[in-house]
């Protein structure tokens, strides 16, 4: 029932939270409004929560997700994929899976590469539109750390050669959710630009939560030292601090640190 359709409104108020009578002139000013077409007010109350509407007078409805619902439409169309972020501004990036209403956003990143992380065979429509926007493709299995650390060496390298290569660049890593295996790919690069593993946790965190996984951790822990130091020496990668956006929605975390790659010397 819509809070202004007229019917009266208890008398009593059960929450102590609330001042009394709060919600009863809520009503009742919406009531009073003078314009047109104040319906729209009453069913915006109706569907959406507010600190002065009680909880139970909110319907359950289908929303879109956050970031399309507040998104306006004449910004929908560089929609980026759920959990995008920049790990080196303009050159390297990361997400979860892309859909179609990402790929317009994504043609603005002007992506020379895409790395998949996920064995399943692409649609046509994703094929498509990497042919379309001149991007090449990588496909690299990267196993989940489900019970146990179960990526080996020689995957996690395959898919770093890929990401270290500059003629890549710029390029997008994702996997399905943009957490777990584009995590791992990402906490090891960090390695390999020498940042410390609290810093590598964090933004583990920062796209994971609230479902990182310890073993994700114990495998971006266990990567080699000397193979670190190797293919940092080998793409001329050295950490240098630099401020990057916070991830899009679905990430707790508002703003933190990462490092950037500097430009190996010509």
């Amino acid at each position: 029932m819509s809070i202004t359709n007229g019917a009266p409104e208890p008398a009593e108020n059960n929450d102590p939270q609330r001042p009394p009578g709060l919600f009863e002139s809520v009503a009742t000013y919406i009531r009073n409004l003078k314009f047109p077409n104040r319906e729209i007010l009453s069913d915006h109350a109706a569907h959406n929560s507010h600190e002065d509407v009680p909880d139970d007078a909110v319907k359950s409805a289908d929303h879109l997700p956050n970031q399309q619902r507040l998104c306006p439409d004449r910004l929908r169309p560089l929609l980026p994929p759920a959990n995008f972020g920049a790990v080196v501004p303009n050159s390297v990036y990361r997400s979860s899976y892309p859909a179609a209403e990402n790929y317009e956003f994504l043609k603005s990143l002007k992506l020379k590469t895409i790395l998949t992380l996920v064995p399943e065979e692409l649609s046509f429509d994703y094929l498509s539109f990497m042919a379309e926007a001149g991007i090449q493709h990588h496909q690299v299995h990267i196993p989940a750390n489900k019970g146990e650390v179960k990526i080996h060496k020689c995957q996690i390298l395959q898919a770093l050669n890929i990401v270290l290569d500059r003629t890549n660049h710029p390029i997008l890593i994702h996997c399905n959710k943009g957490k777990h295996r584009t995590g791992c790919v990402v906490g090891c690069f960090r390695r390999i630009q020498g940042e410390e593993l609290n810093s590598v946790f964090e933004e583990y965190h920062a796209y994971a939560d609230p479902k990182a996984r310890i073993m994700d951790e114990a495998f971006i822990k266990q990567f080699d030292d000397d193979t670190a130091s190797w293919m940092a020496r080998r793409y001329g990668h050295i950490a240098t601090r630099m401020p990057v956006p916070p991830p899009s929605p679905e990430s707790s975390v508002t703003s933190y640190e990462t490092w950037s790659v500097a430009r190996s010397p010509a």
